[in-house]
């Protein structure tokens, strides 16, 4: 959204109501704009920052002048339109006008949305909030079938190591000292790099400090890298285990069973 003082109303009065009443995954969503910020930054590092991280983003790319015939558009919305299209699904870009003037040849077929935040608030605050609760049921269906194809193309060895994430808060990288490490632990690291390849695991590596650095120049990669899930790698488990029957109650209370008698 343009910074121009001719916008601030279309902000306070319909984007932010919008988006405040729609809950999302338990919690009440929130904007975020960055000229509203009181924290000095570099404002072209906090709208990157903002495209990356955000739920959604919500561009209002209405004319703001014409020149003659032609219509004029914040050149600083579209160009930020433009990464936020080149780095997020499309359904996690939502765009807003106010106007029927012709529409640039690069989003001429994406779908903008028409509101008329100036003449009628009210209707203005329903047509953000349901397109932002359209949007999110997309992005839910997005991922459920990206869960879905990710389980059908799992081997077994890669959805057992993904099973252990959620046993242990990290998986250790194993051991290559030999070849007997190499070959005993193929299957695991093919594992490895199977979920890392969809974005099921994440790496994480062991901070070296001078205090530290001591004891760990000698050690190896194994002991310096571990793995833990992703929220993606999670859904891909827990869909396996729906798969499987293991999410009934019954099976639930076969499994608490069996762990405990193993325990005693």
């Amino acid at each position: 959204m343009s910074f121009d003082e001719k916008f601030r109303m279309r902000w306070e009065r319909v984007i932010c109501p919008a988006v405040s009443r729609i809950e999302c995954n338990g919690q009440r969503m929130a904007t975020l704009r960055v000229d509203t910020r009181t924290i000095s930054d570099s404002i072209l590092t906090e709208i990157l920052s903002g495209i990356s991280n955000a739920r959604l983003i919500l561009a209002d790319i209405s004319t703001i002048e014409t020149l003659g015939d032609r219509p004029i558009r914040n050149g600083n919305v579209m160009y930020e339109v433009g990464i936020a299209h080149a780095t997020r699904l499309p359904e996690e870009v939502l765009l807003f006008r106010s106007d029927d003037d012709p529409l640039l040849f690069d989003v001429a077929n994406v779908r903008v949305n028409k509101y008329v935040p100036d003449s009628n608030p009210t209707a203005a605050v329903e047509a953000v909030a349901n397109s932002i609760i359209n949007a999110l049921r997309e992005i839910d269906l997005r991922k459920a079938l990206a869960v879905s194809r990710a389980v059908d193309s799992l081997d077994f060895p890669s959805w057992w190591l993904l099973a252990e994430t959620g046993q242990k808060p990290r998986i250790e990288h194993p051991p290559n000292r030999t070849m007997r490490d190499a070959l005993g632990n193929a299957q695991r690291v093919a594992a490895i790099h199977r979920l890392l390849e969809i974005g099921a695991i994440r790496a994480s590596f062991l901070a070296i400090t001078p205090e530290n650095y001591a004891a760990l120049k000698d050690r190896t990669d194994a002991q310096l890298m571990s793995y833990e899930a992703t929220e993606f790698g999670n859904a891909i488990f827990f869909e396996g285990i729906r798969r499987m029957g293991m999410d009934n109650p019954e099976m639930a209370k076969l499994l608490e069973s069996e762990f405990q008698g193993g325990a005693k």
